[in-house]
């Protein structure tokens, strides 16, 4: 993948900066800083590979641009992508050299990855690997600080996790599945050998702070695990991705139904604006995966670099939600339901076919389904008694606050 045909000019940062100057410099933004990138690999962990036979050493690609004096660098972590059943740290070389000569330390980290015959079970335990290796990379970038004279010259309170489609995914359940009483229930009888949400994947009992996160085309099981305080975030997704859904849908693998229900960066952005959690969000039309790094690949990385950029120089890069090319706009025209208040049963007519969304008072995505043109009921009765947001979701998105409330 090529991401930017310019060519890129070298510059010295001098020693000893203060965070307020190594940003003034263009760090971070400027595309010009730095010509000249190295790479090394190192192994950071080992675990249980999908076979569950032997033991897999598990490998991360470390690019700097050559040249940087600065002591103190925030380091980016790329995650690549492939469905959790392929994919390589080499996929996402050009996104790590392009973060690299903006003066970051680019990070591409093995995760483990294999075929399984898609379930539930199969491809949730598919996310907690690449959520536990990327945990462990995490880990071992905090050690190599701590203990052996931090060879990148990275800042522990600067490291940020992200990737692409299911990298992204596993960035993602890594930042915010960071509870034990977030576990899903299906690990439950696997979590003593996998190590719950810590994993063994390596460098145990070292920090696994982040400062952000970022993805191209990412998902969460449940938004309910981002919560208040959480890591600011920042995602790109086309509304029609045929592979990772940008809203709360079934979620396929190889074309396989799982069983699962994921929320895509549309709906675990909405959960972020109702928490307050920074965030910025860029959404395409179209049925393509990924598929604007290729179309639009300027600026859709543009947008994942500047939201990090404010991140690492400490400023405010809180954006809401930009619209790209738009065919699907937000309107304020309102969605006629009845009965409202009610006790179960509401009906109401769509112009189009759409996707129809409930969503709890907590900004969570409760019910997702596509619905066909006309007259369509929804029961809510299963639904604890509350207020309720429904939304018709179309080439335009209509929406209508309901009062659910047993009589």
């Amino acid at each position: 993948m090529q991401m930017r045909s310019v060519v890129f000019g070298s510059a010295l940062v001098p020693l000893a900066i203060t965070a307020q100057v190594e940003c003034s410099t263009g760090r971070y933004s400027n595309y010009d800083l730095f010509d000249s990138i190295s790479v090394e690999t190192v192994q950071f962990g080992s675990n249980t590979p999908v076979s569950g036979q032997g033991t897999q050493a598990l490998y991360m690609d470390v690019y700097q641009p050559v040249g940087d004096v600065l002591p103190n660098r925030p380091a980016v972590l790329v995650a690549f992508g492939g469905s959790f059943v392929a994919g390589s740290r080499a996929d996402v070389a050009s996104l790590c050299i392009a973060f690299a000569k903006l003066g970051y330390v680019a990070v591409a980290p093995d995760y483990r990855v294999g075929f399984f015959w898609p379930s539930e079970s199969t491809t949730t335990k598919a996310v907690m690997r690449a959520a536990h290796d990327i945990r462990a990379c995490v880990r071992y970038l905090h050690k190599s600080v701590l203990d052996n004279g931090n060879p990148y010259a990275i800042d522990p309170a600067r490291i940020i996790v992200g990737g692409v489609s299911a990298g992204a995914i596993g960035a993602l359940h890594m930042s915010y599945l960071d509870e034990s009483s977030e576990i899903p229930a299906i690990l439950y009888p696997d979590t003593a050998f996998t190590g719950g949400i810590a994993g063994n994947s390596g460098s145990p009992g070292y920090p696994d702070d982040v400062l952000a996160c970022w993805s191209m085309s990412g998902a969460i099981g449940d938004t309910l695990w981002m919560n208040p305080g959480d890591e600011p975030v920042v995602s790109v997704h086309e509304t029609g991705d045929d592979v990772v859904p940008c809203y709360t849908e079934l979620v396929e693998v190889l074309g396989l139904p799982t069983g699962l229900y994921a929320s895509g960066s549309h709906d675990l952005h909405l959960r972020a604006q109702h928490i307050g959690l920074e965030n910025c969000y860029l959404e395409y039309p179209g049925t393509g995966h990924v598929g604007y790094l290729n179309s639009d690949p300027d600026f859709s990385f543009d947008h994942v670099v500047k939201f990090l950029a404010h991140q690492v120089c400490n400023e405010d890069g809180d954006c809401g939600t930009i619209y790209a090319a738009v065919t699907e706009v937000e309107t304020t025209m309102p969605l006629a339901v009845a009965p409202n208040p009610t006790d179960g049963v509401v009906r109401m007519i769509l112009a189009e076919p759409g996707l129809v969304q409930v969503l709890d008072a907590m900004g969570r995505t409760v019910f997702s389904d596509r619905m066909p043109q006309g007259l369509v009921e929804l029961d809510l009765s299963r639904f604890a008694d509350g207020t309720y947001s429904i939304r018709s979701i179309g080439s335009e998105v209509r929406s209508a606050r309901v009062l659910k409330s047993a009589r």
